[in-house]
């Protein structure tokens, strides 16, 4: 891992963690002597100084589009081309609406507009109750999507009293650094991966069918951290309301048996395979081209289960490593550690959905990790995101 002579844009919006950068910029020009050049908007002014920054990053602060003289200049645009990395720390609620929402009205939008997402980074930080609003979350996902990497908040005592405790704190120093360096390093190149997500339906006729609430958004998770990290992904995806990134190679598949198919058909490709779709494992014993009448409704429906996709990898598997999921309610460890036996699987990954915080559909989920020599590694509840990142990390 390595950000030596990196050059690092560093864009500041106006949150109260703000006082918390110039720590970073020590830390990062000092301890991994990268350069660093800093743009300040206008509110984040209101609450330092240009001067500070310019003081420990060694560089002329940017805070306007046009210079006083009003001579016209594309050093913006070439500072942006020329970086590694562009991290904006803190990132409020503000900017992240911004780029999702296509705004280039000052400065620091309009370099971002211009920066590629996989080598910007937003430090999240704000008031909980900006956090948790679906407008900012609506935004937030558009942003991964696309393929930018957000680091999250930290939970904790927030700047106000009436605030209170809650998540919104600008993650530490060690967290934004190491993200910089994971992503910097990029393991994953060269490596292909291939991931599925979400449900399947088993239909029953030509509008109904079986399935499960499965959303995909675990899925999704695993490759945009597994693109971030430089692999080339491909995604198999399950019907899903959830938009599939638009800088990866995405799979749509219906029922099981199409799942099945497009995993056969990437399979020798693949270096990796995470398989965490919810596969449905039951489905009718007959499916009717029509819709069922009411009244021809059967009241016994006979059903038979689909095919253990796992299974099959595990039989024909050479030197791919192969990743499943694992959803236990009961006898959790037990019965996980069977499945990675009977499937020839290298690491399982279980989670129980009556855990709080970790059903289908939530965007948080607290797993069980086991390796094929059952270690067994805890993880505490995090959001997906995070959990993806934990999950690749692993495979490294």
């Amino acid at each position: 891992m390595n950000l030596n002579n990196k050059k690092i844009l560093l864009g500041l919006t106006g949150g109260i963690a703000i006082y918390k950068i110039a720590s970073l910029i020590r830390r990062l020009t000092n301890d991994h002597n990268c350069d660093i050049n800093v743009i300040m908007t206008k509110s984040a002014q209101e609450f330092m100084t240009p001067l500070i920054f310019e003081t420990f990053s060694g560089n002329k602060v940017l805070t306007d589009m046009f210079e006083k003289e009003r001579v016209v200049s594309t050093r913006h645009i070439d500072l942006v081309s020329q970086s590694d990395i562009f991290l904006i720390a803190p990132a409020t609620a503000n900017i992240v609406g911004k780029v999702a929402n296509g705004i280039a009205d000052d400065l620091l939008s309009t370099m971002l507009m211009t920066s590629k997402p996989e080598n910007t980074f937003f430090a999240l930080a704000m008031n909980k109750n900006m956090y948790h609003n679906p407008f900012f979350t609506e935004n937030k996902e558009s942003l991964i999507k696309n393929g930018y990497n957000i680091i999250e908040p930290e939970k904790g005592k927030l700047a106000t009293n009436i605030e209170g405790e809650g998540i919104g704190r600008l993650a530490s120093e060690n967290v934004i650094i190491n993200t910089l360096l994971s992503a910097n390093d990029k393991p994953l190149r060269d490596k292909n991966i291939l991931i599925t997500g979400g449900p399947t339906r088993e239909y029953l006729d030509s509008v109904r069918f079986i399935s499960n609430s499965s959303t995909g958004k675990m899925g999704i998770a695993l490759a945009n951290s597994a693109k971030k990290y430089g692999g080339n992904v491909k995604l198999i995806l399950g019907p899903t309301s959830i938009s599939p990134p638009k800088n990866i190679d995405t799979i749509s598949v219906v029922s099981s048996e199409n799942m099945y198919k497009a995993v056969l058909e990437q399979f020798d490709w693949a270096d990796i395979v995470i398989m965490s779709a919810a596969v449905e494992d039951i489905k009718p014993t007959i499916k009717k081209s029509k819709k069922i009448k009411k009244f021809d409704i059967p009241k016994i429906l006979n059903l038979t289960t689909t095919k253990d996709i796992l299974l099959e990898l595990g039989k024909i598997k050479k030197d791919q490593i192969l990743v499943g999921f694992s959803v236990e309610t009961e006898n959790k460890i037990h019965n996980s550690i069977e499945k990675l036996k009977k499937k020839n699987l290298d690491y399982i990954i279980v989670n129980d959905p009556n855990e709080k915080g970790a059903a289908f559909g939530s965007d948080t989920n607290k797993t069980t990790m086991i390796t094929k020599d059952e270690k067994i590694i805890e993880k505490k509840l995090m959001t997906k995101n995070k959990l993806a990142d934990e999950i690749l990390k692993m495979l490294i």
